[in-house]
């Protein structure tokens, strides 16, 4: 039993101050890495959370001006504005106004479709086919440039659709 005793005493138990200092600068380095791969996946994701939430708006407000072109009739341009008559016979005009789409009906105040988390920096209107007697169905081209930013960067989308118009030209 005493050599046994002895036999431990004589040995060294823990570890030496070298080792703890190299343990410590791997634990450091790879706090440090994981630290850094997190903060930029939150700076990404706040990016794109961003992006996404414009694009929707855009969307939206996009969706809402194609059912109603669908059913309308008697298209014209006003500058860069879109006139035309819904099926209800309401004169509705389609503008850009302060970065927003927005929205009048039979010439009452204009309504945003937009927020004004999304940027609308360029809404253009294309209209096809609206003279009488040209046998083409009217077409309506709708174009439009969003900006959206998140932390310190801007994010471009462009968006087109071409909705052609339900109602028979008279």
């Amino acid at each position: 039993m005493k050599k046994l005793f002895f036999k431990f005493k004589n040995q060294n138990f823990g570890f030496t101050i070298v080792e703890v200092l190299v343990s410590t600068a791997i634990f450091l380095t790879v706090i440090s890495i994981t630290t850094a791969t997190f903060l930029v996946s939150l700076k990404t994701q706040s990016y794109l959370l961003g992006a996404v939430n414009a694009s929707e708006n855009v969307s939206y407000a996009l969706e809402v001006m194609s059912r109603e072109i669908r059913m309308g009739n008697n298209f014209t341009l006003l500058g860069d504005a879109l006139s035309f008559s819904n099926v209800n016979h309401q004169t509705v005009i389609y503008q850009l106004d302060n970065n927003q789409i927005k929205r009048s009906v039979n010439g009452g105040e204009f309504q945003a479709l937009t927020s004004s988390d999304a940027i609308v920096e360029n809404l253009k209107f294309i209209i096809q086919g609206a003279e009488p007697d040209d046998n083409q169905q009217v077409k309506v081209t709708i174009l439009i440039k969003i900006i959206s930013e998140a932390g310190h960067r801007q994010f471009e989308t462009y968006l087109q659709t071409t909705v052609s118009s339900r109602q028979p030209e008279i």
